[in-house]
C-alpha cells in the first residue's frame, strides 16, 4: 500500500487517552506526521467547542470534521462551516417520534456553537455546562434554535442497542443515525451526514482519495469512515461493529495505538526513501 497522505482519527476512545487527554507519545507522533508532510484530521462527534477544549491537540491538527461529519472546523483560525444541517420540519417530526418511542429519555439539539436540551439526565454526564442552555419542553427547545446539526437522545437506563430497537420502523425522516454500544445515547444527523461523507468531501477538495487515507476509530459512528478509507484501524477494545469495518487492529488508546501506527508509517516511508 502507498504511503498515506492523511491521518484521520476519531478522538474520544481512540486518539485521546482514557482520561480524555493527549499522551506525550501521541503528541509527538502527530507532530512528526505533520513534519513528514501528512495531514492530520480529527473526525469526531464533538462540535467545534468540544475540540477547543483540547488546547494541546489544536496546534497539531490540519482540520477537524465535527458533529459526525456535519461541521467543518479550522481550529487555528476559529473558522466553522456547517456542511449539512437538519431540516427544521424534519427535526420536529423526528423529535416527536423519539419522545413517544423513548419516553424515559432526554432530547437535546446541537447547533454547532452550543447545545439546547432538557436538564434531566444530561447534568449527570456533562462536566462543562458552559455551552448548554436548558429548557422545559421539546417545543421550547426547537423554537429556540435556528440551525440544528445534530439531535441527541439519552436514556441512562437503556443500552443504545435497546434504543435502536425501540425506534426501529419509525419514520425518522431518513436522518443518519448512530449509536454508542452500551451507552444509552443515539445521535441523528442530516441525511447522508456521517464521518465518511465529511472526510471524503474534505479530501476531495484537496485532491485526496480513499487510497490516501488511514483512519482510526472505536465506535459505531466510526464505521462509515473505517469502511471508506483504504486502510483503517479499530483500536483494541473497539465496538464489534467498528472492529468488523476496519482493515486492521491497533493497540488501545491506553497504549498509544494510533501513535504506534503513525510511527510505523513514518518509519516505512523513510526506509523507502
Amino acid at each position: 500500500m502507498q504511503t498515506p497522505q492523511v491521518i484521520a482519527s476519531d478522538l474520544d476512545g481512540t486518539l485521546l487517552d482514557p482520561q480524555g487527554g493527549l499522551s506525550d507519545r501521541t503528541r509527538k507522533a502527530l507532530a512528526a506526521a505533520r513534519e513528514h508532510g501528512l495531514a492530520v484530521v480529527a473526525v469526531t462527534a464533538r462540535t467545534p467547542y468540544g475540540v477547543d477544549r483540547l488546547p494541546e491537540l489544536v496546534p497539531l491538527l490540519d482540520t477537524a470534521i465535527c458533529a459526525n461529519g456535519a461541521v467543518f472546523y479550522e481550529p487555528a483560525e476559529g473558522r466553522m462551516r456547517i456542511s449539512r444541517a437538519i431540516d427544521p420540519a424534519a427535526a420536529r417530526a423526528v423529535c416527536a417520534v423519539l419522545a413517544e418511542a423513548l419516553p424515559g429519555a432526554s432530547l437535546a439539539v446541537e447547533t454547532g456553537i452550543g447545545i439546547v436540551g432538557n436538564r434531566r439526565h444530561y447534568e449527570h454526564i456533562v462536566a462543562d455546562m458552559s455551552h448548554w442552555a436548558f429548557v422545559d419542553s421539546v417545543e421550547e427547545m426547537l423554537d429556540s434554535v435556528e440551525t440544528i446539526v445534530k439531535i441527541k437522545v439519552y436514556d441512562p437506563d437503556l443500552h443504545s442497542e435497546e434504543m435502536v430497537r425501540a425506534v426501529a420502523g419509525a419514520d425518522l425522516a431518513d436522518l443518519d443515525m448512530c449509536h454508542w454500544g452500551d451507552f444509552g445515547m443515539l445521535d441523528f444527523n442530516a441525511p447522508g451526514a456521517n464521518k465518511a461523507t465529511g472526510l471524503e468531501a474534505w479530501c476531495a477538495e484537496r485532491g485526496f482519495g480513499a487510497e490516501d487515507v488511514v483512519a482510526f476509530g472505536d465506535m459505531p459512528n466510526d464505521v462509515p469512515m473505517l469502511s471508506w478509507a483504504a486502510r483503517s484501524y479499530a483500536v483494541e477494545g473497539a465496538h464489534p461493529e467498528a472492529a468488523a469495518a476496519a482493515t486492521d487492529t491497533a493497540a488501545s488508546n491506553a497504549d498509544d495505538g494510533v501513535a504506534r501506527v503513525i510511527e510505523a508509517i513514518i518509519d516505512r516511508s523513510r526506509a523507502a526513501a
